[in-house]
Order: structure tokens, then C-alpha cells, then sequence
């Protein structure tokens, strides 16, 4: 019998968090990976909060374009059978809106999709949408996932319950000696790892479940991370809490300065007030995280 067709991903959004270990995780299932990247050197660079450096091993192919640019992306599609898209923002650098970003640059990545042959469309999108919709991150994500259910392709969207990423700034402020939490931090959430994450990415695109949530092993109070960020970094625990009226005030001042950060100033507010817990597919804990970033930070002294 012949061999089966290896299947051939194209990964957007690979020099980020997630994106490292997606490419990581596809290249490991069998697949032949193709990323778009507007830097060679920042994929090969180590990501943020320990994510790893990609080797050349990892990938098959580099596509050098940039995604808010169609006119770039000629070729892009081309013998592409999967779609995988984590591109957003995660920290603000160019001034650019969650619409032009989060939304726009799938949007593109959508339209080049219904041009070509490609067979399905694997979203990062976030858990507890409905619940958040007044904000501008949660609409543009949302829009990519009404667009996905109108557009007659293939698709799957994962919704992680945050990611191991943004807890790693609570081990920085840990590191330094004292934590600001927004709100008295007594919201539950259980965040993922990437590597977790990037695994059920894959298993994502290869099962039926459409919608999937994704969460880590621990539900925790983020009160009780930023305790355990303390002892990690064996430090005595210092938290200041800036009380929600005033957090809402600086967002308002902040976004008359900048609607670019007040949008990404209004998610952190809201995160500190809402639960984001889903169901346990990581393996991995959030004091084995911590403690490789304390292992990190002790090797970099």
C-alpha cells in the first residue's frame, strides 16, 4: 500500500509564546511545517518565559512576509493542507489596535484559506468569550471565530484559559521582592502551559470536537499563584493590591492617552475580576513553571 500523504501545517504566529511550541509540536506528530515569520533571526531566537528556541530541524519551510500585507503572501498557501493561527498580540509594540492584529491579520489569513486548497483553519481564540465581549481583544477574536463559522471551511478554535506566559510576570515581581495584583485577587483560573497547549492544538486538528477549552492541571486563586511565585523565588510575601475603583481609573486616564493601551490596560483590569477555569488537558503545574524560570534566573545571574 502506498504511504499516507503527509499532512503540511502552515504556522502563523511562530516567534510567539505559543507559536514556538506549536511548530515544535507539529514537526514532532509527522507533519511537514511551513512558517510565516517577517524575522529568519526571531524564530531561532529563544521565545518569552522560557519558551524554546526553534532549530532549523523544526521546520521545513520559512516564508518571510508579513501578515498585514496580503500583498506579501503570494505563495503562502501553496500544498498547505492545515492552517494554524495563534497570531495576536501579546505585548504592545507597534502601536497597532487588537482589531487590526487579533482580527485583521486572520482575516487575511482566512481570505488566502478560501483561495486555495487548504482543508481546514485551527484558531486560538480564549475561554470565557461571552462573558468579556465588551472587550476590544475578546470582539476581534470573536469576529475570526464568526467569520471561521460563515466562511464553508474547516475549522477548529481552541480556547485557552490563559497561559503560563502571563503568570510568568508574577515571578518576575516575586523575583524583585513585591506583587501588584488588581483586585484582591481571589478570582479562579487555571492557565495552560504552551507545550500542553500546543498538544491539544495538534490533537485539535486532528479529532471532531470543533470547540475546544483548554485549562492546566491546578485551580488556584491568582492571589495563591503570586503566593507560590513568592516562595519559588524564596522570597518573603509582599502583595500590594490596588483596589478595583482606582484600577478602573487609570484604565479611563490611559485609554485618553492611548485607546491602543487602554484596550490592552481594560483586559488586565478584567482579568484580575473574572474566573477563567475549563477543563484540565495540561499536565504540566504552574510550580514546575515557575520553578524553570527561577532556574533560569538564577543561571542568567
Amino acid at each position: 500500500m502506498p504511504e499516507p500523504k503527509v499532512k503540511r501545517v502552515l504556522i502563523a504566529g511562530a516567534t510567539g509564546y505559543l507559536g514556538k511550541y506549536a511548530v515544535k509540536a507539529f514537526n514532532e506528530r509527522g507533519y511537514w511545517v511551513r512558517v510565516l515569520t517577517r524575522s529568519k533571526e526571531r524564530l531561532f531566537e529563544p521565545g518569552p518565559f522560557t519558551a524554546p528556541a526553534l532549530e532549523a530541524e523544526d521546520i521545513d519551510d520559512i516564508f518571510v512576509g508579513e501578515i498585514a500585507q496580503p500583498d506579501t503572501l503570494a505563495g503562502l498557501m501553496d500544498g498547505i493542507d492545515i492552517v494554524y493561527s495563534s497570531v495576536g498580540i501579546s505585548r504592545q509594540r507597534d502601536g497597532l489596535t487588537f482589531e487590526q492584529v487579533d482580527y485583521q491579520c486572520n482575516r487575511n489569513l482566512m481570505d488566502l484559506c478560501q483561495s486555495s486548497n487548504v482543508n481546514q483553519f485551527v484558531y486560538v481564540s480564549m475561554q470565557g468569550a461571552d462573558n468579556i465581549m465588551d472587550l476590544a481583544i475578546t470582539q476581534a477574536h470573536e469576529r475570526v471565530v464568526s467569520d471561521l463559522r460563515q466562511s464553508g471551511l474547516n475549522y477548529r478554535i481552541v480556547r485557552p484559559c490563559g497561559y503560563f506566559s502571563d503568570m510568568g510576570v508574577l515571578y518576575d515581581m516575586a523575583a524583585k521582592g513585591r506583587s501588584f495584583l488588581v483586585g484582591p485577587g481571589h478570582n479562579k483560573m487555571n492557565p495552560i502551559h504552551g507545550r500542553d497547549l500546543a498538544e491539544v492544538c495538534v490533537d485539535t486538528a486532528e479529532g471532531d470536537e470543533v470547540e475546544v477549552e483548554a485549562g492546566g492541571p491546578d485551580i488556584m486563586t491568582q492571589r495563591e499563584a503570586a503566593e507560590m511565585a513568592f516562595e519559588v523565588a524564596g522570597k518573603p510575601i509582599k502583595i500590594t493590591v490596588i483596589p478595583m475603583w482606582l484600577a478602573r481609573g487609570l484604565v479611563k486616564l490611559i485609554a485618553l492617552l492611548s485607546t491602543q493601551f487602554g484596550d490592552l490596560a481594560n483586559f488586565i483590569v478584567t482579568a484580575g475580576e473574572i474566573d477563567g477555569v475549563g477543563p484540565k488537558r495540561g499536565t504540566t503545574t504552574l510550580k514546575h513553571y515557575f520553578e524553570s524560570l527561577h532556574a533560569a534566573n538564577s543561571k542568567n545571574r
